[in-house]
């Protein structure tokens, strides 16, 4: 028991060490867009464009690419990290273009315990199997033109 517990915790540290967010900057012509509107939400003071764009002009500056293990802990904090990195590339809001995720494989836990007593055996046990994921994840960075 104690070495799957340690064994998972150190798939879990291995796992969140692989998240990786990279800015791309837009290099052309013609990246002054008028919007259509869409749904958004706010995220540290910056909104986030999950179906369309802003009911506005915006110039686009570049693009987020994240990839990170699908898992609560990494995907809870996806959103805050592609904040972090759009205000990093001078962003005022970002614009999702496409999230999706791949199964990578699965990961079994399980345990099992057998006792004796006089000429009866009692065997429990227990496991389970859980999808390892991988989230793939872009974003536009764009600054609202007045």
């Amino acid at each position: 028991m104690r070495r799957s517990i340690i064994s998972s915790i150190a798939l879990l540290a291995l796992l969140v060490g692989c998240a990786s967010t990279q800015f791309k900057a837009y290099e052309g012509r013609g990246n002054v867009v008028e919007g259509n509107g869409g749904t958004r939400v706010v995220v540290d003071g910056m909104d986030i464009w999950e179906n369309g764009d802003p009911p506005r002009r915006f110039k686009l500056i570049g693009l987020i690419e994240d990839e990170r293990p699908g898992g609560i802990i990494p995907m809870g904090q996806l959103l805050g990290d592609i904040v972090k990195k759009a205000r990093e590339a001078g962003g005022q809001a970002v614009i999702k273009i496409n999230s999706q995720s791949q199964i990578m494989g699965y990961q079994t836990s399980g345990f099992a315990s057998a006792h004796t007593l006089g000429s009866t055996t009692r065997v429990t046990g227990s496991a389970t199997t859980i999808a390892a994921r991988k989230n793939f994840a872009t974003f536009a960075v764009i600054q609202y033109v007045e």
